[in-house]
C-alpha cells in the first residue's frame, strides 16, 4: 500500500493554494518588505507595528553574543565556506555540534534546516519493511520528505488520536519491522502539544514503535537547556529521533537532528542527501549558533525561559478573560483563533494592523481547508503593556465587528 492521498489532488491543492495566496496578497495580508527593528517593533512597508509574529520566542536574535559569534566568526572565515560537508567542513560545526549535545542530551547532527533535515534523515531512517504514521498536522515539510519514501506503506492518522496509532500498532505483523510515527512537538499552526505521556507508554509496550517528531517550534523556550518538548516529556528516548530549529526561538539559523546513536548519526551524514549536496551553513551563522548553545548551557537561561512563561500565561489568562475562543489551551507561544471563513479571518488581520499590531493570516495549506485562522505569537520581545492593549484590541473587534475597528484606528 502506498502513500494515502489527501482530498486534493497535486493539480488541484496548487490552484487553490494560489488563489488564496493570491487572494491575501491582494488584501494586503502577505509578502511585505521589512525595515528596521529592535524585536519588539518591526517597520512593514515603512508602518511601525507591535511583533506579535515572529517565531523568535527568545528574542535572541539581537543578543549582544550572538551577533558577536557571528561576526567573529565572519571575520575568521569569511562570508562563505563554500564546499560540501562530505569534503571538507568549518570547524564551527564540530563545536556546535558538541554543545548541542550537551545541551540536548543526545548525538547532534546540525542540518542547513529543519527542512532539509527531514529530508536527509527520513529516506535513510525508514527501512523497506517499516511502516510510517504520520499525524495529520504535522508540519508541511514533513509531508514533502516522506514524499520521497513512498515505497513504503504510508498513512495519516487523524491528530493525536493515540488510540487509532495503538490499533495499527496491534494490527502490524511480523512482515512489519518497524512502525514510525511522525508529529511535532508543538504544531506551529494549532499551538498544542503531541500527546507525550501516552506516546511514552506506547514507547514502552511496543517494541516496533519509533518516534520522528518534529519540534521546531519548541526549541529553546522550553526544556532543561532549551532541549525542547520532546527530548523532554519522552521516555525512553531510545528509538526516538527529533529534529530541531535552530532559525526559530534559539535564534540563529540551520537546523539539527538529535539522534540516540552515534551509528545513527553518523549514517545520516553520511547518506542523507542534503548532507551532501546541499550549500553548507555560512560561518557567521555558525558562530551565532555557538554563542547561543553556550548561551542555552548557562544558569541565567532559565531566568529567560522564566520571562517568556510569564509573558505566555499573561496573554492565556488575558485572552480567556476577554472570552476569546483559542484553538487549544495549550501554554505555548502560538496563539490561534479560528473563524468561520477566509473574509472573517482576514478583515481581523487588517483590523489589528490598522491598530499597529502585525499577526498573521493561516489559511489551507498551512492548516485544513475548513479553519482559517489568525495566528499570533507570544515573545520576550513583547511587553506586558503590549500584550494587554493586543488582547483589549482583539476584544474589541470581537464586540463590534472587524470593519468597525479597522476605520476607526
Amino acid at each position: 500500500m502506498g502513500k494515502a492521498r489527501s482530498f486534493f489532488s497535486r493539480g488541484r491543492k496548487v490552484q487553490t493554494v494560489e488563489r488564496l495566496l493570491t487572494d491575501h496578497q491582494q488584501a494586503g495580508l502577505i509578502m511585505h518588505r521589512a525595515g528596521s527593528s529592535d524585536g519588539a517593533t518591526w517597520v512593514v512597508d515603512g508602518q511601525p507595528m507591535v511583533n506579535f509574529a515572529s517565531c523568535s520566542y527568545m528574542g535572541l536574535e539581537r543578543h549582544p553574543e550572538l551577533l558577536a559569534g557571528g561576526s567573529d566568526a565572519l571575520a575568521t572565515f569569511g562570508s562563505n565556506f563554500s564546499i560540501s560537508r562530505a569534503y571538507l567542513e568549518c570547524p564551527l560545526y564540530t563545536a556546535l555540534e558538541e554543545a548541542l549535545g550537551e545541551a540536548m542530551g543526545v548525538h547532534v547532527l546540525v542540518t542547513p534546516s529543519t527542512t532539509l533535515a527531514h529530508l536527509a534523515a527520513l529516506p535513510v531512517l525508514i527501512g523497506d519493511r517499516d511502516l510510517v504514521l504520520v499525524d495529520q498536522f504535522a508540519h508541511a515539510s514533513i509531508h514533502m520528505a516522506t514524499d520521497l519514501v513512498d515505497d513504503v506503506p504510508i498513512e495519516l492518522l487523524r491528530h493525536n488520536r493515540v488510540d487509532l496509532l495503538e490499533q495499527r500498532l496491534r494490527e502490524a505483523g511480523d512482515d512489519v519491522e518497524r512502525v514510525w510515527y511522525i508529529c511535532d512537538g508543538v504544531y506551529s499552526m494549532l499551538r498544542d502539544f503531541a500527546p507525550f505521556a501516552e506516546l511514552s507508554a506506547l514507547l514502552r509496550r511496543f517494541p516496533k514503535l519509533h518516534l520522528y517528531v518534529d519540534d521546531a517550534h519548541a526549541m529553546s523556550w522550553t526544556g532543561r537547556h532549551g532541549r525542547g518538548a520532546a527530548l523532554s516529556r519522552l521516555a525512553p528516548l531510545d528509538r526516538v529521533v527529533v529534529a530541531v530549529s535552530l532559525s526559530k526561538a534559539f535564534g540563529a539559523t540551520g537546523g539539527a537532528l538529535a539522534l540516540p546513536t552515534a551509528e545513527l548519526r553518523d549514517r545520516v551524514r553520511r547518506c542523507g542527501g542534503p548532507m551532501i549536496f546541499s550549500g553548507p551553513i555560512a560561518p557567521s551563522g555558525l558562530g551565532s549558533a555557538l554563542a547561543s548553545a553556550r548561551l542555552h548551557l548557562r544558569p541565567e537561561f532559565e531566568d529567560m525561559q522564566g520571562e517568556l512563561r510569564e509573558r505566555i500565561a499573561y496573554a492565556c489568562e488575558g485572552l480567556t478573560a476577554a472570552g476569546l475562543d483559542l484553538a487549544t489551551d495549550a501554554a505555548t507561544p502560538v496563539r490561534v483563533l479560528h473563524y468561520d471563513s477566509v473574509p472573517a479571518a482576514q478583515a481581523v488581520v487588517r483590523a489589528m494592523r490598522a491598530r499597529g499590531f502585525f499577526m498573521c493570516i493561516a489559511t489551507f495549506p498551512a492548516v485544513p481547508v475548513n479553519k482559517p485562522s489568525v495566528r499570533f505569537t507570544i515573545s520576550r520581545h513583547n511587553s506586558f503593556a503590549d500584550i494587554r492593549a493586543m488582547i483589549d484590541s482583539l476584544a474589541a473587534i470581537a464586540h463590534h465587528g472587524p470593519d468597525d475597528e479597522a476605520s476607526a484606528a
